[in-house]
């Protein structure tokens, strides 16, 4: 008689109905890796959970991928475009000198309750108004700060009148004219009196102010200079994780500036040190798992011996033994991992819960992502089978003249 070398197939359909015709092993070793996986995918979600929504918060910040010089210097228009060229750089506007970046305003009719408003320059991509449409497309058009609004007592669409002061030759002179209000940033962009304009219209107003350049008859006619200086900028990095690398070179060259380096770095070091911890506790769960199903295999090899003889002295390859309890560790670890992730997200749930009312809205202390339940799916069934190759070269050296003498 002529055997075929490999009973995949066979092999296979005996594992499924060794497993079901001994349920009650069958669910002892499902609940066994159960009771170590879902401690551990709950451990994963907490970390998951607490890193987004710290991340999440300093996301939501505007500023805090944001990097501005504290004191004037002289930065050329080159040695900012070059600034701005880094790939760390996402955005970068130039400031004036500070000094010069005022300008008092007030609502027209509503004499006595103007105020001096800070003058911010932008441009299109400004991260920290993103979300303000339309934007600034002409050195008339503003953007003013929810607080500077409300003391002048405007809206979005209303106008302004501004007054420009200057002293030349001894003599006071002063230019007014109507600026446009298209857009008002929230509180949580700048608590500050302070109005976004155009770079033309800030460096124009600097240039007046010096006595370098009279004050054109529009606004229209407003250009920025050639080999103009700036006494400062003020960038944001594409990412959080760019901010300290990007600050600590910046100070290393001299230039004194302020950041959310400090709280970036913190967040990372968090993320470091609960990775550490998890990948500690994981390692310590995930070795007590693979012995518990490895001990449960090799019983389980040990008790059908005679069985897995008989096979053997019936045609079946060394090769096929091996492939019987691997089956079977893969069909238990995959049963447990899928139980595993339906009891931590029961848990997890009931987390988010129970601290609903101390986290932000739209903010989660436990978080499910793929990638925890793809990895615990995944490293799960990996180390089903690397265990299973214990009990499989186990069975594989029974030999098949065992099963006869058994009969």
């Amino acid at each position: 008689m002529v055997y075929k070398r490999f009973h995949g197939s066979l092999s296979a359909k005996l594992a499924w109905k060794d497993l079901k015709n001994e349920p009650i092993l069958s669910l002892c070793l499902v609940l066994g890796i159960v009771a170590v996986l879902a401690p551990l995918i709950v451990i994963a979600g907490l970390r998951s959970g607490v890193l987004t929504s710290v991340r999440q918060t300093l996301l939501e910040d505007p500023h805090a991928r944001e990097i501005v010089n504290i004191s004037n210097r002289s930065f050329t228009d080159q040695s900012l475009k070059q600034l701005a060229s880094r790939k760390d750089v996402e955005f970068l506007a130039p400031r004036t000198r500070t000094l010069a970046a005022s300008l008092f305003m007030e609502k027209p009719g509503d004499l006595g309750s103007g105020r001096h408003i800070m003058l911010i320059p932008t441009e299109k991509g400004d991260p920290l108004l993103q979300n303000i449409h339309p934007f600034i497309d002409s050195n008339q058009q503003i953007i003013l700060s929810d607080s500077a609004a409300n003391h002048l007592h405007v809206k979005k669409g209303d106008e302004v009148t501004a007054y420009l002061n200057r002293i030349l030759h001894g003599e006071k002179q002063q230019v007014q004219f109507s600026l446009k209000i298209i857009g008002v940033a929230p509180a949580s962009i700048t608590d500050q009196d302070s109005a976004y304009v155009t770079l033309p219209l800030a460096v124009g107003i600097e240039n007046y102010q010096d006595g370098i350049k009279d004050w054109p008859s529009e606004l229209k006619n407003l250009s920025v200079p050639p080999q103009t200086v700036y006494s400062g900028f003020r960038l944001y990095t594409h990412n959080l994780s760019e901010l300290p690398a990007l600050d600590a070179d910046l100070r290393k060259s001299g230039i004194d500036i302020v950041s959310r380096a400090g709280d970036v770095e913190g967040l990372l070091s968090l993320d470091q040190r609960l990775s550490l911890l998890f990948i500690c506790v994981a390692s310590l769960g995930g070795v007590g798992l693979c012995i518990s199903l490895g001990a449960g295999l090799w019983a389980n090899t040990e008790r059908k011996r005679k069985s897995l003889a008989l096979l053997r002295f019936n045609g079946f390859s060394a090769l096929d033994l091996i492939l019987f309890p691997m089956l079977q560790a893969i069909i238990l670890s995959l049963s447990g991992a899928v139980v595993a992730l339906g009891a931590a997200f029961g848990a997890g749930q009931l987390i988010n819960i129970l601290f609903s009312s101390v986290l932000p809205q739209g903010h989660s202390l436990f978080l499910l992502n793929n990638w925890i339940i793809f990895g615990a799916l995944g490293l799960t069934v990996a180390g089903g089978i690397i265990v299973s190759l214990l009990s499989g070269n186990r069975a594989a050296k029974i030999q098949p003249w065992e099963g006869v003498t058994a009969l």
